[in-house]
């Protein structure tokens, strides 16, 4: 079967750099990155474009996502243990209440992943630490 090309927008820092994976369908894996003809990237990719989608075919980085929340109900070293949305939510505004309260807003802090949930996920995390927590204290994978 022929190696198959497909164009996407890198994940990494949201600059829009448009990449063209080389995949074997057959097996289900992407073999190569290489830069395509974007606007932002003219056809050059940085580090993180040319290897960092490698994570994608290692069965041993790459786990199923988790589908219910999980708790440590018993404290520091407990086991983890499903939990409803509502309690896991509620657990913890109530934890992050705590420590807002005992150490002050600037003892929490926030940081975004370019690795996958897109820059809206890590507005919404930056405008909560901001708005709800009141710390500036952000950080991103990206700025590096």
């Amino acid at each position: 079967m022929p190696i198959k090309e497909v164009q996407t927008t890198c994940a990494y820092c949201g600059a829009g750099c448009q990449i063209l994976f080389k995949a074997d369908p057959e097996n289900n894996k992407i073999l190569e990155a290489v830069p395509a003809k974007g606007r932002t990237n003219d056809g050059t990719l940085c580090l993180k474009g040319h290897y960092g989608w490698d994570y994608i075919n290692d069965p041993q980085i790459l786990t199923k996502r988790l589908k219910k929340p999980l708790i440590r109900r018993g404290g520091k070293g407990a086991p983890l243990e499903e939990a409803t949305w509502d309690e896991a939510i509620s657990y913890t505004a109530g934890r992050l209440s705590e420590i807002k309260k005992k150490y002050g807003p600037d003892s929490i802090m926030c940081t975004g992943s370019a690795r996958g949930p897109g820059n809206e996920a890590n507005y919404v995390m930056q405008k909560f630490a901001r708005a709800a927590i009141g710390t500036n204290n952000v950080d991103h994978c990206a700025r590096i």
